[in-house]
């Protein structure tokens, strides 16, 4: 992805999407039923958060947690976290369902592994932070856990999607909004009767946001995916939805007109439509 959502809209309006008190949750799917020591994943959550965050023990004494299931944490920005281990895969296929929609499974038809059990990981916000942050916060606490248990896969049922481990690490290496987009929204994609592609969003109500439908023509297909996920993040980092009617694009001599129209999938919400030829 390039400088394509710098070019976005016409207005600039300062971010204001304030967090409630809340909960991220998602399930990092495991091979066996291990739950990784508090401090291999305090050690592995600093590879992937910003600059001077950490992770704590939160339990009250040393031994709290020995022969259970469960561990308490905090991090360093006052977020209370926890991680407990089910023994039991996800039911009814929910996880090998969602994987469709995640990038890691498009162009290669990825299909994820069987899992045994699952590490329900939850993040506690109860700060003032951004959505944005708290959304990479909660991130980087599943990618240091995806990085030191024996994980398949992580099913996040906000995103929409079941991303692959390996891919899950990769994307959250890179600290930007950008690349983490990629794990924060799974998409739907579909072709449409008259032989257009249509890509749905499927994560950006974390933010407060709505989701994106775009349809791209045929000589459009080959840069749609990159021009959706430059559009949610331009959105995202805004931090407030595009005024309808506002015109975007990758240039001045590049633009499409934007409209909000019911979901295909809820027609009770609205998501953002972008046309391209």
């Amino acid at each position: 992805m390039g400088i394509f959502h710098r070019f976005f809209s016409r207005r600039e309006i300062e971010p204001k999407n304030v967090k409630p008190k809340s909960a991220n949750l998602a399930f990092v799917l495991l091979s066996e039923a291990r739950l990784p020591e508090v401090e291999a994943i305090a050690r592995a959550f600093v590879d992937f958060a910003a600059p001077g965050e950490s992770l704590q023990n939160a339990s009250e004494s040393a031994g709290e947690n020995t022969g259970q299931q469960i561990h308490s944490l905090r991090l360093s920005t006052g977020e209370r976290a926890f991680v407990a281990l089910i023994p039991a895969a996800v039911p009814e296929g929910e996880a090998e369902n969602a994987a469709r929609y995640s990038l890691s499974s498009f162009g290669n038809d990825w299909k994820l592994p069987a899992h045994c059990a699952q590490l329900l990981v939850s993040l506690r916000v109860e700060s003032s932070s951004s959505l944005l942050i708290e959304l990479s916060r909660f991130t980087s606490l599943l990618a240091a856990v995806t990085k030191v248990a024996p994980a398949v896969g992580v099913y996040w049922g906000n995103a929409g999607a079941t991303h692959a481990a390996d891919f899950f690490l990769s994307i959250a290496s890179d600290r930007d909004v950008g690349p983490r987009m990629m794990l924060w929204s799974g998409v739907s994609m579909v072709r449409k009767k008259d032989g257009r592609l249509s890509l749905l969003s499927l994560g950006m109500e974390q933010l407060n946001l709505p989701d994106l439908l775009l349809v791209a023509g045929k000589s459009s297909e080959n840069i749609a995916i990159e021009m959706m996920f430059d559009l949610l993040t331009y959105v995202a980092e805004r931090g407030q939805p595009l005024p309808e009617g506002d015109s975007v694009g990758r240039n001045t001599d590049e633009q499409v007109t934007i409209h909000y129209i019911p979901s295909p999938i809820d027609s009770s919400k609205e998501v953002l439509h972008v046309e391209l030829p």
